[in-house]
Parts: C-alpha cells; sequence; structure tokens
C-alpha cells in the first residue's frame, strides 16, 4: 500500500525528515530532481540532442526545476531555462540551485537562462522536445493569473508534451479542481509519496501518468506523520485473499443470502449473485418476490432461488421477514439492495432486516434508498455492515450536493464511515473505500468502460463472495473494489470501451483473481 498525502500531510512529513532524521532540505531537493530528470528521460527516450525547456517559478518547486535542468544537461540535453523570477529575487534551497545554473550557464553554455515574462513565445518557437513544469507546485490556494496563466495557456496550445514536478501547476493538491487554469501534462513526477489532488477531479486528467520520486524519506515518516488515506497495490491485494483448503467444500468457503429483484429490475439481483459466486463463495441464495421467481429460475444456473411473499406490484413483502431472518442465520453474509424497488413495504421491511439481521450486510441500490433520513437504523445492530452508493445515492443520504461531494470525495467518505460504524464504498472515480477506523483507500484499477448499468450490482456480489470467505468488511470491499476494477480492465482490453457491459465485467472476475493473466492461483494444502 501506498500513502496518499494532503499538503499538509507532506509538509509535515518533510519537516519530520529535516527535524528528526537531519536530513537537509537541499539533500530532497537534489533527490526529487534527480528522479524527475529519470521520468523526463522516460518520456525522451533519450537525452542527448534532445531539448528541453524548463519553466521554473520562485518557490521550492523552481529550485526543483533548476535543479532538473542541471542534471538533464549533465545528461546531454540542450536545456532552456525561464524564470519567473530573477536569481536574486529567490530564498534559500531555490536561490542555490538557481545561482548554480546561472554560473554553468555562464562557464559553458550548455544551459540557456531566460525570463519567463520575456523569452517563452520564442523558446516554444524551438518547439523542444519536452517542457518542464516546475512553476507552482502543491502550495497554490488561489487561482491563477498573469504571466502564470499566460504561460499555462501558451504551452497548452502548443502540443508539447509536459512534464509536472509534484502537481500541474493550477490544479489544487488536495482537491483536484483546477485553480483558474492548469497545465495538461503528458507526465507527473510526484515527490515522495501521491498528493490527493492527483487522484480527484481534473488534477487526475491533468496529472497524466503519474509517478512518485523516492527522495529518501524514510517510510516511518510517512506512516507516522503522513495520515491514513492509502492506495491499495497488487501485492497487498492478493497477500489478503482467502486460500482453500484442499478438502473445501461448498459449505466451507462461505454462503451469501441476497434480498434482490422486482419488476422490470431482475438482471440486478442475477448479476449480484453471480458475481459473488465469480468471487469464491461457495453458495448463494437469492431471495426473490414470489412472481418473479420463474423468471430468477430461466436467468440463473449455479444460483439458488428463494420465492418469498410479495406484494401487489410484486416486490418483497413485509410478510416474508421471519423466513428471511432464518435464512439469513444460515448464510455467512448477506446482500440487500440490487433491483429491490422502493416500493413502500419494501423499504420498511429492509429497515426492519438491517436493522435485526444476525450477519453481515452489503447494502446497495435501494437499500440505500431505505436508510434516507434514518441513517439511526445503521446503528441498530453491532453486525458489520458495507454501503456501496454512488455520489447520487450518497448525496441523497447525506442531504448534500454531488459537487460538494465530488470535491470532498476522500473526506465526506472517512467521516461517514467514522460516524455511522460502517464500511463506506462510494463509487465513481476515483471509487473510495473508508472504514470506521477512519483510513480510506483510493482506487487505482477500472476504466470508463464500467460506466455501465449494471457495474454496481457486480460490485456488491464481488464485496459479499469476499466477506463469505472471511475478509473482514474493510478488506473485502477495498480488495473487492481493486479487483472489480481489474476486471473492468481485462474486458477493456478484450472488448473495448465503447461497447462493454457489466455481463463482461462478471465474465472476467476470474481473471482478475489470478496474480498475471493465464496464471493458476497457488494451491495450499493448509
Amino acid at each position: 500500500m501506498l500513502p496518499v498525502l494532503t499538503t499538509r500531510e507532506m509538509r509535515s512529513c518533510d519537516a519530520a525528515a529535516t527535524e528528526r532524521y537531519g536530513m537537509p532540505s537541499l539533500l530532497l531537493m537534489e533527490n526529487a530532481a534527480r528522479g524527475a530528470s529519470d521520468v523526463a528521460l522516460h518520456l525522451l527516450r533519450q537525452t542527448v540532442g534532445k531539448k528541453v525547456l524548463v519553466l521554473c517559478g520562485k518557490g521550492n518547486n523552481g529550485g526543483d526545476g533548476y535543479a532538473i535542468a542541471r542534471h538533464l544537461a549533465n545528461r546531454g540535453a540542450e536545456v532552456t531555462v525561464l524564470s519567473l523570477a530573477p536569481v536574486e529575487g529567490l530564498a534559500g534551497d531555490a536561490h542555490l540551485n538557481a545561482e548554480i545554473v546561472l554560473r554553468i550557464a555562464e562557464a559553458d553554455g550548455t544551459l540557456q537562462l531566460g525570463s519567463l515574462h520575456v523569452d517563452l513565445d520564442d523558446a516554444l518557437r524551438r518547439r523542444p522536445d519536452l517542457v518542464v513544469d516546475a512553476l507552482l507546485g502543491t502550495g497554490l490556494s488561489s487561482p491563477i493569473s498573469g504571466i502564470v496563466e499566460r504561460a499555462i495557456r501558451t504551452v497548452n496550445e502548443s502540443g508539447i508534451d509536459v512534464l509536472a514536478v509534484d502537481i500541474p501547476t493550477g490544479i489544487d493538491a488536495d482537491t483536484g479542481e483546477i485553480l483558474g487554469s492548469a497545465v495538461r501534462a503528458k507526465a507527473t513526477a510526484t515527490m515522495g509519496a501521491w498528493k490527493t489532488g492527483l487522484l480527484l477531479g481534473e488534477g487526475r486528467i491533468h496529472a497524466g501518468r503519474v509517478e512518485v520520486v523516492d527522495i529518501g524519506v524514510p517510510r516511518e515518516v510517512y506512516s507516522r506523520f503522513g495520515g491514513n488515506t492509502f492506495l491499495p497495490s497488487a501485492e497487498d491485494v492478493f497477500s489478503r485473499l482467502p486460500h482453500r483448503r484442499f478438502d473445501a467444500h461448498k459449505y466451507r468457503v462461505g454462503s451469501v443470502f441476497g434480498l434482490v429483484g422486482s419488476i422490470g429490475m431482475t438482471g440486478a439481483g442475477v448479476l449480484a449473485g453471480e458475481a459473488a459466486l465469480r468471487s469464491g463463495c461457495g453458495i448463494v441464495h437469492l431471495g426473490v418476490p414470489a412472481p418473479l421467481n420463474t423468471i430468477f429460475e430461466e436467468k440463473l444456473t449455479e444460483v439458488l432461488t428463494v420465492p418469498l411473499p410479495s406484494t401487489p406490484s410484486a416486490s418483497l413483502a413485509r410478510e416474508g421477514l421471519p423466513e428471511i431472518l432464518g435464512r439469513m442465520q444460515a448464510a455467512t453474509v448477506a446482500m440487500i439492495g440490487p433491483g429491490l424497488s422502493r416500493q413502500e413495504e419494501t423499504l420498511e421491511l429492509v429497515r426492519t432486516v438491517i436493522a435485526t439481521a444476525p450477519v453481515p450486510l452489503v447494502l446497495d441500490a435501494d437499500a440505500l434508498y431505505a436508510l434516507i433520513g434514518q441513517l439511526d437504523v445503521l446503528r441498530s445492530s453491532a453486525t458489520p455492515k458495507v454501503l456501496t452508493p454512488h455520489t447520487g445515492e450518497f448525496s441523497r443520504l447525506l442531504e448534500r450536493s454531488c459537487s460538494e461531494i465530488e470535491r470532498h470525495r476522500i473526506d465526506v467518505s472517512r467521516a461517514f464511515a467514522v460516524e455511522h460504524g460502517v464500511v463506506l464504498t462510494l463509487k465513481g472515480a476515483p471509487t473510495v473505500t473508508a472504514g470506521p477506523d477512519g483510513s480510506v483507500w483510493v482506487n487505482t484499477t477500472g476504466n470508463p468502460g464500467m460506466a455501465t448499468a449494471g457495474c454496481g450490482d457486480v460490485l456488491t456480489g464481488m464485496i459479499a463472495g469476499l466477506m463469505a470467505q472471511g475478509m473482514t468488511s474493510l478488506d473485502a470491499a477495498r480488495c473487492g473494489v481493486w479487483l472489480h476494477g481489474k476486471a473492468g480492465d481485462i474486458a477493456s482490453s478484450r472488448r473495448g470501451r465503447r461497447g462493454m457491459l457489466a455481463g463482461d465485467i462478471l465474465h472476467h472476475i476470474p481473471d482478475a483473481f489470478l496474480p498475471h493473466p493465464g496464471e493458476n492461483e497457488p494451491e495450499t494444502h493448509e
């Protein structure tokens, strides 16, 4: 797992590295520049004879830029540095690195030094192979204007590849919002750890491919001062997946009971049920309205159905409560919501089941609708619960706008999970999973082709299937999200994004559980 930091947390880590471990800030800047130069080399493929334009601001981000210019010149690139401020107007490490560049420029001409105010248009007309954006970095807190805004617009219009240093200029490092105008980067070399703004909103788009540069800060610093937000890694996910004993049978590897389905919405329950099986649990029963049972039986082969009492509109009725609770008692996990309907009697039934369920729950779709204005139901029982809303559903639960949630999706997810004692998986780009312990996991798998009906139902089934096999609710949710995205990525690679269906994701769930495509899952004889 990799840490994801806010601006404040990153500053705390830098300060701790300097004050507690005696690491000079100049050393951290030098490490940052060397790592960013490696990323530049990857973009250029070779540096000898390549033209590079480095745009340097007044602060430490500009200091990184001056040091990067020196490293690239040493590697044979023809480097031009354009400064937002004269060398004598800089301070600290930025001033020191700018002085070095100035002396190199005066001594042998391997570096050219100019003014951003005067020389930008002429420098771009010479068509450099790469522009390095070291203008403002993570410290930006107000909208871009003036010469920096003009530089951003001119560079973006040039179509030349850009390497952003730490974060593209103009992107809020915490929210991913564009503050007036922002650089569109081909890649971003971010220092030490991911920044939240590289994963959220427009920041995710403008950053391009993100490379985290190791600047030498000890890991202990990030774990102690870096907050509680992380990116899952493949190694982390696979290390937490349950293994099957050689003598496993279907009742030993977990069972799922689902409450699903209404007229016109049988497909949601089918997808969720099959996804739970595809994720490795041994048996799935779906409780469905009795009038729709034949439809479910025609669609399903491996998943079993349980016809339950129905309302006149063919949704689940309250008189089915005793049988529902009995079926849950025999299951390992229950999932509630896919295609369930918003008929009032059904919603009342759902609230009662949530309050009295004897097993862990995964709640999605109409089960979430049943909780609007009645979130106290979540605290009615101590059984673990995972909620999987998309932004619109979460907006109704919180009574806050979608735009506000998108702007603060990490913070609002964390706050909700802690307040209500649940695991919350907020679906979107990116999907974030928050635990009742305050940890948040920002997912990195998946693609826009997954914006299709039924995709969320597949995720619900996957999480329930993993929980049924013994994973904690938090691990099942965050690992389920990662594997769900990986299945979508495999489907995209084989079928393309435009015509992708939720069924394609379902089909590739087994592939997602393989460490590498085509590789068999390791056996265990525990």
